[in-house]
């Protein structure tokens, strides 16, 4: 039987003042959007995020007005989830789950694009992205994301495939209802952490954004990931990471 596979895909670059994510820090950052794909020995998959919506090929602000006052964006028809699958011999139509860390638009713009998929979410986090006040400010938008998939909606750690190898891991605190995924590789366990840290300088230094649903939740979720880290040997794989994900072999052999 072939291994779990993890393969990073590539879909699209936001650009932004570093403080508008990372409070204190000056200059610019690029940040990579990622969707994570994960092949289960038995062909099931599961993706991560669907990373940005195809309407970024005119812009953020060509679907998010208010969020186009911070974030650029670089993003082409080849950066769409579903053209990306296609690269690595994946059909968009047959994936089997989405799995989101969290609701936000560079995270879940591609749903519309993987239309049979079952959704996995904390539902404190399907609760908040249906808030009026935070739809209102572009925190969420529920065009991305709630389509008439089917969803379900978890409360804590979750098994994605009923065997132990890839594991919804609650990290709370940037959204009410972020989460993490553990994916136990042959080669060893490996944490996405989405979000929760969004690259490594950000961890060390337990840096924190200007903005979030609740600071010391968000404290205690990168302390638990940074556990995982040096108490178990997982390899976390960051959010918007530069560094780290130019780094990373993108193709269909993925990580392994």
């Amino acid at each position: 039987m072939t291994s779990l596979r993890l393969v990073p895909l590539e879909c699209g670059w936001l650009s932004t003042s570093a403080s508008s994510v990372v409070a204190g820090l000056e200059g610019n950052v690029e940040l990579p959007i990622p969707s994570w794909l994960v092949i289960h020995p038995t062909g099931q998959t599961a993706l991560f995020d669907t990373g940005l919506h195809h309407e970024l090929v005119d812009g953020v602000g060509a679907r998010y007005p208010l969020m186009a006052r911070q974030f650029a964006s670089r993003f082409n028809s080849d950066d769409r989830v579903s053209t990306r699958l296609e690269t690595v011999n994946v059909d968009p139509l047959s994936v089997d789950t989405i799995i989101f860390s969290h609701l936000h638009f560079d995270h879940c713009g591609g749903t519309s694009l993987i239309p049979n998929a079952r959704i996995v979410v904390q539902q404190a986090e399907w609760d908040s992205a249906h808030h009026p006040k935070l739809i209102e400010h572009e925190v969420y938008n529920p065009a991305d994301f709630d389509l008439g998939h089917d969803v379900l909606k978890i409360d804590g750690p979750h098994d994605v495939f009923g065997d132990g190898s890839v594991m919804c891991v609650p990290t709370p605190g940037h959204t009410a209802g972020h989460q993490s995924l553990r994916v136990n590789l042959e080669s060893g366990p490996v944490v996405l952490t989405g979000d929760c840290i969004y690259w490594e300088a950000v961890l060390e230094g337990m840096l924190l954004p200007p903005f979030g649903f609740d600071h010391e939740l968000q404290l205690a979720s990168m302390r638990k990931l940074r556990d995982l880290r040096d108490r178990e040997g997982c390899r976390l794989l960051y959010g918007h990471d530069e560094t780290q994900w130019t780094a990373l072999e993108q193709s269909s052999s993925g990580i392994i």
